[in-house]
């Protein structure tokens, strides 16, 4: 009786519309969406120093670093895009105060991990939201808006909807990422896409650690990029085995600690990202994960 009760409530969760998404994940759905829909031609990646309560502070020494592992990552991205015959040019800006100051804003429950879960994925993510919001407020407050006719182009941007147009239309682009680089450097933590599967929100990243593996991941999580190891997103062992097979050197692996230049973006990632138009059959297994509630 209790068996049949839980199949029951299985079936009028996955069946009835409700505020809730619980589904299965479809990494499809990140491909051509949002903001940043192809990584092709002109884009830009917009990144912010955060200092959180529970991070290491950012020292002009840090930043510096993160400023020449930020070079190192977008430089490979367009060589692997070279490589594969397709025209991209990245560009680089970042926020950051008079004297190396940072924005400061606390995670809710210490660190991107806690707070991603706490009390469970789908309320964690809109907390990771209103953070992100609240960094995008505050660097609107030192925007300088340009005018036509005195008139302003983008009003002061309160949250990263309206920073990200506000980016889009200084660069005069339309793909924008948006990294928030946290410095979890000597800590653990995890690094994390947001809001890249649907278009209820600006996509963004957090990004926990200065490796240009790790930097390079998150842009191309923003793109559409699923990821192969044991992450929030990816969680079916079987599958996560098959892709550690099939592609053991992508940049969509677990890549911590691992040299870029060792690394190469595959097949199944480059499919996602809309440098491949169709992808092998026996790929296609690891399109999909387990059920989810974002």
């Amino acid at each position: 009786m209790k068996f049949l009760v839980r199949i029951i409530f299985l079936f009028f969760i996955l069946t009835v519309p409700s505020s809730f998404t619980i589904k299965r994940i479809d990494y499809r759905e990140g491909m051509h969406n949002n903001v940043c829909k192809v990584l092709k031609n002109n884009i830009l990646v917009y990144f912010v120093f955060v200092d959180t309560r529970t991070t290491a502070p950012w020292t002009e020494y840090d930043i510096r670093s993160t400023l020449d592992s930020m070079d190192v990552a977008v430089r490979w991205i367009e060589d692997q895009a070279r490589q594969a015959g397709i025209p991209l040019n990245i560009r680089t800006d970042y926020y950051i105060g008079s004297e190396y100051t940072t924005v400061r804003k606390n995670l809710a429950y210490g660190t991107v991990m806690e707070t991603a879960k706490t009390p469970n994925t789908r309320k964690g993510l809109a907390e990771l939201n209103k953070w992100a919001d609240g960094i995008a407020a505050r660097i609107g407050k030192d925007v300088h808006i340009t005018t036509k006719d005195g008139i302003p182009e983008i009003k002061n941007p309160r949250n990263k909807e309206r920073l990200v147009a506000h980016l889009r239309d200084v660069h005069q682009l339309e793909s924008v990422a948006l990294l928030y680089l946290v410095n979890n450097y000597y800590r653990n933590d995890i690094s994390l896409a947001v809001n890249h599967m649907h278009t209820n929100d600006i996509e963004f990243a957090i990004t926990s650690y200065k490796y240009p593996s790790v930097i390079a991941q998150n842009i191309l999580n923003l793109f559409g990029a699923a990821d192969l190891s044991k992450t929030l997103y990816r969680k079916n062992e079987k599958k996560i085995k098959l892709a550690a097979e099939y592609f053991p050197y992508d940049i969509m692996q677990d890549v911590y600690a691992k040299s870029v230049n060792e690394l190469e973006i595959g097949e199944f990632t480059q499919y996602l990202i809309g440098w491949k138009d169709k992808l092998d059959q026996k790929y296609q297994v690891l399109l999909t994960d387990g059920f989810a509630n974002f």
